[in-house]
């Protein structure tokens, strides 16, 4: 399809609807979504109770950014060298949403994604980048990191991911990052690749 130049502005509250839609159905089809939920019909059901919180935090505590006819999203959280909180993980907020089963499989990658996540410097951290489906393909995605990474490569700031796929991973590449020397590896699931951005 061809693609079109997309205009990026900040998402806020009046977006939240928008934007676990946006991720919703952008990951019903991702490796680390189906691992955690395998069966489709409950996946497509249950996303928007598993992005809900997590675009509430961005929203309040980080960037959202999209496409001004909200087509894409990307959440930008900012993460401080050598910090760590002590806070409830992800498994004890979505076991009253989501019941038990599922709460376990989101505190396993909880645990294994921090566990892999650099701390030797200040960075923002993109957990999420989605696309609506049907819109696939169109150079959104790419259009929503450039505009961020030229305002943080003005400001000195490197950021961090984790690829889903090898295909997302050659995509990030293109775009400065480099893949870290391990991988976040789900059991019996499907492996991210952490990737490190320094500023251009």
């Amino acid at each position: 399809m061809q693609s079109r130049p997309a205009k990026i502005v900040r998402a806020d509250e009046t977006d939240t609807d928008a934007i676990i839609t946006i991720l919703s159905t952008g990951f019903q089809d991702d490796p680390v979504s189906r691992w955690i939920f395998p069966d489709d019909d409950v996946r497509e059901r249950l996303h928007p109770e598993f992005f809900g919180p997590i675009v509430q935090m961005a929203l309040e505590d980080g960037e959202v950014y999209t496409t001004e006819d909200r087509l894409g999203a990307a959440l930008w959280l900012p993460v401080t060298a050598h910090h760590h909180e002590d806070q409830p993980g992800l498994g004890e907020l979505y076991e009253p949403i989501l019941g038990a089963d599922y709460a376990k499989r989101i505190a396993t990658f909880d645990e294994r994604s921090t566990a892999n996540h650099p701390d030797h410097e200040d960075h923002f951290y993109l957990p999420f980048l989605a696309v609506r489906p049907q819109f696939f393909g169109q150079g959104i995605g790419t259009a929503l990191l450039r505009d961020r990474l030229a305002a943080l490569d003005s400001q000195g700031q490197p950021t961090y991911l984790e690829a889903s796929n090898r295909d997302s991973a050659r995509l990030y590449e293109r775009l400065g990052y480099k893949r870290l020397d391990r991988t976040t590896d789900m059991p019996g699931g499907p492996s991210l690749y952490p990737m490190w951005r320094n500023p251009a």
